[in-house]
């Protein structure tokens, strides 16, 4: 009704946590880009050998999925405000759908060329 208060229920701040590792408190989809960014590094390291002879440098580019996860975890769109993988999938999706054109067809007057 016009002139009421309505007031916005409390939306607290805290999130779930699902895992906590070394103080870092993750809730279930954070465990999960976690999980797919160690996955995918052990892959790459499997099958991309050490650049160099230096231990820790020679090593640092097989941590490239492991940051791209962490990346997709922890970004969020500027605009929508939505997670940055979800953001990308609703992309896709809006790419790849099913489309259905729809016309309508006018009768248009034929042009004759003597006519004019």
């Amino acid at each position: 009704m016009w002139g009421q208060y309505h007031p916005v229920p409390y939306q607290s701040k805290i999130k779930e946590t699902f895992l906590r590792i070394f103080g870092i408190a993750l809730s279930l989809d954070q465990t999960l880009w976690w999980a797919a960014g160690v996955f995918l590094s052990y892959r790459f390291a499997q099958l991309v050998p050490p650049i160099g002879h230096d231990w820790l440098y020679s090593r640092l580019h097989q941590l490239i999925p492991f940051a791209l996860c962490l990346y997709l975890c922890y970004a969020k769109h500027p605009k929508t405000g939505l997670p940055i993988w979800r953001y990308y999938r609703l992309l896709i999706a809006l790419r790849f759908r099913q489309r259905r054109y729809l016309y309508r067809k006018y009768r248009t007057p034929v042009w004759d060329e003597g006519k004019r």
